[in-house]
C-alpha cells in the first residue's frame, strides 16, 4: 500500500519544511558557484550519470541519453531501438536496459558507437525498479516490483519476490551483494527507504531504524528518508553505506551504514539556517545536509551533499571540499574539475519535492 502522506503539521514537527523566505529559491541553497536556471534554459532532469570509455553518459527520466567528453562543449545524442530505461557501467563499457515494446527488456552494450545485444527478458507485466552492474564479472541485476533478474554469460535467472514491491514511482538504486540485493528508493517528499531482497528465495525485508520513535525519526525511516545511493563499505565487508537526502524547501539528510542488519548513523551535518519550529532528533537538528549520491573509489567512499563533497575512509570526520564551479555544456551543468570525479546538476527531484537543482556524483 502507498504510505500515508505526512500532514503539513507533522512535517513542520519533523523539521522538514519552513517558509521559503528563510532559505530563498531552492536551487541556491547548496552552492553560490552553481548557476541558476534562466528563462531560456533550465536544469535537465538527469536521473542517472555513468562515466565509461572517457565519456560522461547522462540519462534523463524521459529516456533521452547523451554522451559528453570532458573537454567537449557539445553533447552527442544517442538513440536506441526502444526506450532506454536505465544505464550502468559493465566491463568498462556503457550498458543500457532498453524496453522493446511493452513485452520485452533488452540488455545492450555500447560498443564502438553501436548497440550490441547481450540478452533479453520478458517483462511479464512487471514494473522496473532498479538496475545494478557488477564492476568486475559482468553480472547484471534487474529489480522489478515482482522479480529479481540476474543476467550472466547470456543467461537470465529469475527469482520471484515473496512480496510485491510498491509503490514504485520514484528513482531506484540497487546494489547486488553475494547474498542480497539492496534497493534504495527516492520518492521525494514521500520518503523511499531501503529494502533488502534475498537472492536465494526473494524474501523482501524493509531496513529501518527509528531510535526516537517520532514520526520522521531516524536514522533510516522509509516514510521520510529518500535513499539516493548505496555502495559496499571498503573498511568492512559486512557493511553497506547509504546516502539519504531530501530538499523540500528545507534540507534533510545523513549517511548511514547497515552492518549485519543493524542500521547506524555514520554522519550528519547541520545546515543553516535552522527553522523556527524545528526540533532535535537523536542529536540531529531539523535542517541537515542532504546527500544525493555515493561512489566508491578504492579504499574510500565519496558522498555528494548540497554543500560539497565528503570523502569517507572509515574514520571520522570525513574530508570535506566545497562543490566546484559548474559549467554549461550544451545545456547540461557539469564539472570535471575534481580528479576521478564528475558532477552534474539535475532538477529531476523537482517533480517529487521542492528541491530545485541538486548535484549527482559519478566516479571516473
Amino acid at each position: 500500500m502507498r504510505p500515508p502522506k505526512p500532514s503539513m503539521r507533522a512535517l513542520v514537527a519533523c523539521g522538514l519544511i519552513a517558509a521559503t523566505a528563510i532559505l530563498g529559491p531552492a536551487y541556491t541553497v547548496f552552492s553560490p558557484a552553481a548557476p541558476a536556471p534562466d528563462q531560456e534554459h533550465a536544469f535537465r532532469p538527469v536521473s542517472r550519470a555513468v562515466f565509461a570509455e572517457d565519456r560522461l553518459w547522462l540519462l534523463d527520466d524521459g529516456g533521452a541519453l547523451v554522451a559528453m567528453r570532458p573537454g567537449a562543449k557539445r553533447v552527442e545524442r544517442i538513440a536506441a531501438d526502444g526506450k532506454i530505461v536505465e544505464i550502468c557501467k559493465s566491463r568498462g563499457r556503457l550498458l543500457a536496459l532498453v524496453a522493446v515494446g511493452e513485452a520485452q527488456w533488452s540488455l545492450q552494450d555500447r560498443v564502438h558507437g553501436n548497440w550490441v545485444a547481450r540478452g533479453t527478458a520478458p517483462t511479464e507485466g512487471d514494473r522496473f525498479a532498479a538496475l545494478d552492474c557488477a564492476p568486475d564479472d559482468g553480472r547484471v541485476t534487474i529489480v522489478t516490483n515482482r522479480r529479481l533478474l540476474d543476467a550472466e554469460s547470456g543467461q537470465i535467472h529469475s527469482v520471484r519476490l515473496k512480496q510485491k514491491l510498491e509503490p514504485l514511482f520514484g528513482i531506484g538504486t540497487a546494489l547486488a551483494t553475494p547474498g542480497a540485493v539492496w534497493l534504495g528508493q527516492n520518492l521525494g517528499e514521500w520518503g523511499g527507504g531501503l529494502t533488502r531482497i534475498s537472492r536465494a528465495d526473494g524474501r523482501v525485508d524493509p531496513v529501518e531504524s527509528n531510535q526516537s520513535g517520532d514520526l520522521c525519526g531516524g536514522p533510516l525511516n522509509a516514510a521520510c528518508d529518500p535513499v539516493n545511493g548505496i555502495v559496499p563499505a571498503p573498511w568492512d565487508a559486512s557493511c553497506i553505506v547509504a546516502a539519504i537526502g531530501l530538499v523540500h524547501m528545507m534540507s534533510h539528510g545523513r549517511v548511514v551504514t547497515v552492518c549485519n542488519g543493524r542500521v547506524q548513523r555514520l554522519y550528519f551535518k547541520p545546515f543553516e539556517p535552522q527553522p523556527p519550529y524545528g526540533r532535535l532528533d537523536d542529536g540531529e537538528p531539523a535542517s541537515t545536509v542532504a546527500f544525493f549520491g555515493l561512489a566508491r573509489a578504492a579504499d574510500a567512499v565519496w558522498a555528494v551533499g548540497i554543500d560539497g563533497l565528503y570523502r569517507f575512509d572509515g574514520t571520522l570526520p570525513p574530508r570535506f571540499r566545497p562543490l566546484p564551479k559548474f559549467e554549461d555544456r550544451d545545456g547540461y551543468s557539469v564539472s570535471f574539475d575534481i580528479p576521478g570525479i564528475a558532477l552534474v546538476l539535475t532538477d529531476v527531484n523537482q517533480r517529487r519535492s521542492l528541491s530545485g537543482a541538486v548535484p549527482l556524483l559519478v566516479a571516473r
